[in-house]
């Protein structure tokens, strides 16, 4: 009899562990942010495996206009500083891929009614490293291949102008953003 109530308990005790396990609510990064920094508010947020270890990194961009990383094991690294609505009217945060094996993070803001600036990132040692920032006085573009497009206006000496590109595609080889084109780097 006592070995039947013993084994029951048991069963009832692991019933309760695994219940209020599965109960337990996983931590948003909007969650863990707000644990260290209380006053940030979160207005943009992206998740993505961008280095393909097959665990998700965060993105997130606060009221402030600070730009943070928060990696799979929920370190928070400030990234950047002054990315808010005081210096761009629109903002947007952008995963990419650039290779098969790795993916690349923008942050690119407009100044309306026509600039627009984009701060292109790299993880690299547990951090995000600016590997471009490229203005367009008429758009910057990252089309489906990684490459960024940076289109701005080519002025004609009689009037008028010409729209001219610019293409940036990353180089393996050399770890770094190679321009062609009509290009013009800020």
């Amino acid at each position: 009899m006592k070995k039947r109530l013993f084994l029951l308990a048991t069963i009832v005790s692991l019933l309760f562990t695994f219940s209020s396990v599965s109960i337990a609510k996983e931590k948003t990064p909007k969650d863990i942010l707000k644990s260290k920094y209380p006053n940030e508010v979160v207005t943009l947020l992206k998740t993505d495996d961008i280095n393909f270890d097959k665990k998700k990194e965060s993105f997130l961009l606060t009221e402030t206009g600070n730009f943070y990383l928060i990696n799979s094991k929920g370190s928070i690294v400030l990234i950047d500083t002054g990315l808010n609505s005081d210096y761009f009217d629109e903002l947007q945060l952008k995963i990419f891929a650039v290779t098969k094996n790795e993916k690349h993070i923008a942050v690119i803001g407009t100044y309306l009614p026509s600039n627009t600036q984009a701060f292109v990132y790299r993880l690299k040692n547990g951090t995000l490293t600016k590997v471009l920032d490229v203005m367009g006085d008429v758009d910057v573009q990252i089309d489906a291949k990684g490459r960024i497009h940076q289109l701005w206006k080519n002025f004609k000496p009689g009037g008028g102008w010409d729209l001219a590109r610019g293409t940036f595609s990353w180089s393996v080889k050399s770890n770094k953003y190679i321009g062609t084109g009509h290009y013009v780097l800020k």
